[in-house]
């Protein structure tokens, strides 16, 4: 049964587990992280750091591959210019955006608006790597692009060897690693569920068993009409089938009627088999409950 209840426990966490991760995913809360991976003109080939923002689209499984531009102006704080005009219309283009001067999700919508199909923020002063998000409802029911946030750093190199004019390109990757707390959480929750079904079960099993105990006992009016015998010299049995202690004259003697028993005594099961006839034990010594062919003490 335990093995059973820890495969039902194994089969529950996983279960919970893959919920729990497609469901972060369907509402863009998964908290992923992503790398950038450019590539020049020449072929030279550099990946990046970056932060996912809280907001947008998530990233698609494949990656987004993009034409960089940088934005006019920088903060897109404004509206900003559109990406230049190709014969190729499948191409992307990615806007990089500089931090400050307004909030996040600002920078984005107007990244969208101009016609980007992503947009990058990139630090001042700094190569930490901040989560964006964003407060207002309006904004963020309007945003339905990816975007990520990059060190200065990283703006840097990307600006220097990988930008549209100078014939580079990047690809922005999705990295679907969860941290530990993602499935230990689920764990737990699974794991203690299960022990308390366990304590439940072992509550009931334990008084089911003490109610179907308390059946086999007869009451004691029942008891009383057992027959009592007085021993004396010549009867059948002169020696206790349970204690198995000769029996002196005038002993007062309860009749069992039975020809199989179980008999607890001293708190140990003895087996005895008796075939047609009745059984005299001492009633001074121990008391006998009896029903059926079940005496308990």
């Amino acid at each position: 049964m335990l093995l059973s209840l820890g495969m039902l426990m194994l089969s529950a966490t996983q279960i919970y587990t893959i919920f729990t991760v497609q469901l972060f995913a369907f509402l863009n809360l998964l908290p992923v992280e992503a790398d950038i991976s450019a590539y020049s003109f020449d072929n030279k080939t550099e990946n990046f750091d970056d932060l996912p923002s809280r907001f947008g689209y998530r990233l698609p499984s494949e990656g987004l591959k993009g034409f960089l531009i940088g934005a006019r102006p920088e903060n897109a704080c404004v509206p900003i210019d559109p990406p230049p005009l190709r014969d190729n219309h499948s191409s992307a283009f990615i806007v990089l955006i500089k931090r400050f001067e307004c909030n996040f999700d600002i920078k984005v919508l107007h990244a969208q608006k101009a016609g980007y199909k992503a947009a990058i923020v990139h630090n001042v002063d700094s190569d930490d790597l901040i989560s964006m998000g964003s407060n207002d409802l309006d904004i963020l029911k309007q945003i339905d692009i990816p975007s990520v946030f990059i060190g200065e750093e990283t703006a840097n190199s990307l600006k220097e060897d990988y930008i549209y004019e100078k014939g580079g390109h990047v690809i922005l990757l999705p990295d679907f690693s969860l941290p530990l707390e993602y499935y230990l959480i689920p764990f737990l929750i699974i794991v203690g569920i299960c022990l308390i079904l366990i304590v439940v079960f072992m509550i009931t099993k334990f008084v089911q068993d003490r109610h179907r105990a308390r059946r086999s006992r007869l009451r004691k009016d029942q008891l009383k009409k057992l027959p009592i015998h007085k021993f004396k010299k010549g009867d059948s049995y002169d020696v206790c089938a349970i204690c198995l202690d000769e029996y002196e004259e005038g002993d007062k003697l309860r009749v069992l009627p039975c020809s199989h028993g179980e008999y607890l005594f001293e708190y140990k099961y003895i087996f005895i088999c008796i075939q047609n006839a009745h059984i005299y034990t001492h009633t001074l010594n121990v008391h006998y409950i009896v029903k059926g062919d079940r005496v308990l003490l």
